[in-house]
């Protein structure tokens, strides 16, 4: 079965990478991947008579003092039973910010916008989401609709929140403690058993914390509210969570934006992972490839292979300051876990992706003495950063939760590897595989029907809004997605990283505010086909464009 399918992953691949300079497509209905049609699962619809509203003020947020926005706001719980099947027991309460119209009447308003976010675990309610909605992003659409912004079950603003508050300073633990890979391996793995013993002790059962249960929470938190028809955004897993709402409430749609998304039919959170790296890898260095500066300044897959051979003898020693003891150098031990993880994660975000090629070149041109000196700084802070910490991003049991009930990985064998030539993509994502391996098994929730690993089939209008240098959630994912979805326009953004939005990308902005006015109408293309790299740092530090 893992040979077949990832047989079909790199066929996939291979005609993405063959098809990336298109950059606005219209895809028809014939899948990728294998699909079948129906619903893949019942649908539960929870009883109006278990779900309550309740007010909050003042607000979770407010808009910056410095931002300029038009807008009013309130915010509350929806409260809805944590079992639909036993909608008298215990209840969750759902956040929510509302940011209202600005026409009066009920009759002047279009169907409102919801909002949710990535991680799986990740929360949109925080004072950034308003700069989303200030007149040069979204902020038209707020002059005839309500946005409301929803975390899923489990999330921040939501009760109960499924932190483990512990867990956020393990590395500056394992760091003081002298702690080896399998050592810190083990105490994270204490420190989850303790904080998933803690709320099954409180009653919480964290099997109720998975894609259909918060896809029928959207359906319960829309009819709370007073809605009819929605139009619906989901950024990351929230884009892939749409899809569960496509499949179990489409009769609820008018339409449907999914920014940086990933197709139902993948069975475990890591078998695209080093696919994905080594697609978006080769992206880059294309992109480097196509500027004069940059291809006579880097040759990229080298800089890469170069800096992980430099741990091939072992880990490097090197040092870091503390601000709190200036002139002191703190000795740490670099791995090339430590190296993989940077590159990933500068893979991730604009800035990062335009330095990247610069940095490698740093840690490597004095060889294991460079990367010390470049590396072990980075790491440092990083490790600086967590000390103390008791808060985070992502609600972790909540992530773990609704990862391993929807996309659980048992092995490191669950990796598709077949056609994969790059060494990083393979040793980051095995690094992913085995981190994944060892927290389903800790958090040990039921995995869904296989039913719901079918890729979705509706004829709800759909966006889907892709960056051509995502590592997390590639373009021939979101390709996967818009085949088996008749009414799915997907527009690439040659130089976009991963959710578009996020990435304040007002072209993305532009065309999702006319999507959104008028799902049926030409979209303003043009932004999107001009999309272009802004240029790479070069070594002296200016840039190539």
């Amino acid at each position: 079965m893992r040979s077949l399918r990832g047989a079909r992953l790199t066929r996939a691949v291979r005609a993405a990478r063959r098809g990336t300079s298109g950059v606005v497509r219209r895809l028809g209905a014939t899948a990728l991947l294998a699909t079948a049609a129906g619903s893949a699962s019942a649908a539960v619809t929870v009883p109006a008579s278990a779900i309550a509203v309740e007010p909050v003020v003042p607000c979770f947020v407010a808009p910056p003092q410095d931002l300029a926005i038009d807008v009013k706001f309130d915010c509350g719980y929806v409260v809805v039973p944590e079992n639909s099947a036993a909608p008298g027991g215990r209840r969750v309460k759902l956040g929510y910010l509302r940011l209202q119209a600005r026409a009066s009447g009920s009759a002047a308003k279009a169907s409102p916008l919801f909002v949710l976010a990535g991680g799986p675990g990740n929360s949109l309610i925080q004072q950034v989401t308003f700069a989303l909605f200030a007149a040069p992003m979204l902020g038209p659409l707020l002059d005839k609709r309500d946005v409301v912004i929803l975390d899923q079950r489990g999330a921040a603003h939501t009760q109960p929140h499924l932190d483990c508050p512990d867990a956020y300073g393990l590395a500056w633990s394992a760091y003081r403690q002298g702690l080896g890979e399998d050592a810190a391996s083990a105490l994270q793995r204490r420190l989850l058993e303790r904080c998933i013993d803690g709320f099954r002790r409180q009653g919480v059962d964290l099997a109720a914390y998975n894609s259909l249960a918060i896809a029928a929470d959207l359906d319960a938190a829309r009819r709370a509210l007073g809605y009819g028809r929605i139009v619906y955004y989901g950024a990351s897993f929230g884009a892939q969570l749409g899809q569960h709402v496509m499949r179990d409430f489409p009769g609820m749609l008018e339409a449907v934006v999914l920014d940086g998304t990933n197709s139902l039919s993948r069975r475990s959170w890591v078998e695209d992972r080093a696919l994905d790296i080594e697609f978006s890898m080769e992206h880059l260095d294309t992109q480097c490839r196509e500027d004069a500066k940059c291809r006579q300044a880097y040759d990229l897959p080298a800089l890469v292979e170069r800096a992980i051979a430099l741990f091939d003898a072992g880990p490097i020693a090197a040092s870091f300051t503390d601000p709190a003891q200036p002139g002191v150098a703190l000795p740490i031990e670099l791995r090339r876990g430590d190296l993989l993880s940077t590159i990933y994660g500068m893979q991730g975000d604009k800035i990062g992706v335009m330095s990247l090629p610069a940095l490698l070149d740093g840690m490597v041109r004095d060889g294991r003495a460079s990367m010390a000196a470049t590396l072990g700084p980075i790491l440092g802070q990083r490790l600086l950063a967590q000390r103390g910490a008791t808060t985070g991003g992502m609600a972790i049991l909540m992530h773990l939760a609704v990862v391993c009930s929807d996309d659980p990985v048992r092995s490191v064998d669950d990796l598709v590897d077949d056609g994969v030539r790059s060494r990083y993509a393979l040793l980051m994502g095995r690094a992913f595989a085995r981190d994944y391996v060892g927290s389903c098994a800790t958090i040990g929730v039921p995995e869904l029907p296989a039913a719901t690993d079918v890729d979705v089939r509706t004829d709800v209008p759909t966006l889907i809004l892709s960056g051509g240098l995502d590592a997390a959630t590639p373009t021939f994912r979101s390709e996967v997605v818009a085949r088996s979805l008749p009414r799915a326009t997907l527009v690439v953004f040659p130089d976009g990283t991963h959710v578009q939005l996020g990435a304040i990308n007002l072209c993305a902005a532009k065309i999702m505010t006319a999507f959104v006015r008028d799902p049926g109408a030409p979209l303003p293309l043009a932004c999107a086909k001009e999309s272009r790299f802004p240029g790479f740092v070069l070594p002296d530090g200016t840039m190539s464009r």
